[in-house]
């Protein structure tokens, strides 16, 4: 994947899904592929497992490619280098499978003691599929796709961070923690364990209602695929660090032209628009109703943007069912100021004669 081609548009939410989505899909079809072909060969040799372990079998395959898929997808987008993309997902996808596995060996001793004298022989029987008793087995697969992650993703920000290891040409922003009240611990564990419960009802809903369709083997590529879309959904999404604010100028003088807001290193910056012959980044006329120094577009290290009014002349910030004017009090002691979002205008003049609009592009166009 190539951040060049993802807008920064409602539809940058949905990219992460299709990729692990698709993920998923394959690890499935993979499986079905190693049961029913290389299932006789390695029988005949005396290598095959037991019926009970075909389960445990599809739901780590689809934890591990769903992990792979993630932390791949992401270094793809941060231009990591191949040794770091290749083996932060492998990481990943290996704790992803070892947890599935884990999930799987402790469940399975535990089923036949959960329910009575008359079911412990219905538990034990390893055709049984319901979801009441296997629900437990997708959570558990679940968890492991997003601690893999998890883990992956911090041994990046502990090389980057305490050790100086150069990873990322576009490292993420902010500090890590480990504390389980973290946001991005959260946002791995439940939106992990999220996806696959979302899978889990895929499976079931296809594979067991005759008006859907009753097919346990479209049941499967069906739960495999919601678990990797809710997956990307839910876990990581494409960060706002991996676009760079851009001003361009919409009237006829200087129509076209624009500047980035953030330094070329991503490091806070203050742009200023104005007439003013020598020292302003953004130099527009003055016969157009812009004043010397008139505003200026700022960005912080989490990179938000914002605009401030530094003139007593108009400037007004519009976007979709919102007005507001920014023009310096001298009554105050700082200038107003608002936060930006995409494709906002700014009019400068007492007309509004110049017009400005604030764009987010990726920032490989800086």
């Amino acid at each position: 994947m190539n951040i060049y081609l993802i807008p920064y548009t409602m539809a940058r939410h949905v990219v992460t899904a299709l990729p692990v989505g698709g993920a998923a899909l394959l690890a499935w079809w993979w499986t079905l592929w190693f049961i029913v072909a290389m299932g006789p060969v390695l029988h005949a040799r005396g290598l095959w497992w037991s019926q009970a372990a075909e389960g445990a079998w599809f739901l780590a395959n689809v934890a591990t490619a769903v992990a792979f898929a993630s932390v791949l997808f992401e270094g793809s987008l941060r231009r990591r280098a191949l040794r770091w993309r290749f083996g932060f997902a492998l990481l990943a996808a290996g704790i992803a499978f070892v947890g599935a596995w884990l999930a799987w060996a402790i469940w399975t001793p535990l089923l036949p003691l959960l329910g009575g004298q008359g079911m412990r022989e219905v538990l034990a029987d390893t055709s049984l599929v319901t979801l009441r008793y296997r629900l437990p087995l997708w959570i558990g697969a679940g968890l492991a796709s997003g601690v893999g992650p998890l883990c992956a993703r911090g041994l990046q920000r502990l090389l980057s961070e305490r050790w100086g290891v150069a990873v990322d040409p576009h490292p993420p922003v902010g500090g890590w923690t480990w504390s389980l009240a973290g946001r991005s611990t959260f946002q791995h564990a439940g939106g992990a364990a999220a996806g696959s419960l979302l899978g889990a009802a895929a499976w079931h809903a296809l594979g067991f209602y005759d008006w859907l369709q009753g097919d346990l083997y479209l049941a499967g590529a069906a739960g495999a695929l919601v678990w990797g879309l809710g997956h990307g959904l839910l876990v990581w999404g494409i960060p706002d660090e991996l676009y760079a604010g851009w001003v361009r100028v919409l009237s006829p003088e200087r129509h076209g032209l624009r500047i980035p807001i953030p330094r070329a290193d991503g490091s806070p910056a203050e742009r200023f628009v104005g007439h003013f012959p020598r020292g302003l980044d953004l130099w527009l006329p003055a016969a157009r109703g812009v004043a010397e120094l008139h505003a200026s577009f700022v960005v912080d290290e989490h990179h938000r943007y914002a605009v401030r009014g530094l003139s007593v002349e108009p400037t007004v910030v519009r976007r979709f069912l919102e007005t507001i004017d920014l023009r310096y009090d001298p009554q105050r002691p700082a200038p107003l100021e608002t936060s930006l979002r995409m494709e906002d205008q700014i009019l400068l003049g007492p007309e509004g004669e110049t017009r400005l609009e604030f764009l987010l592009l990726p920032k490989e166009e800086h």
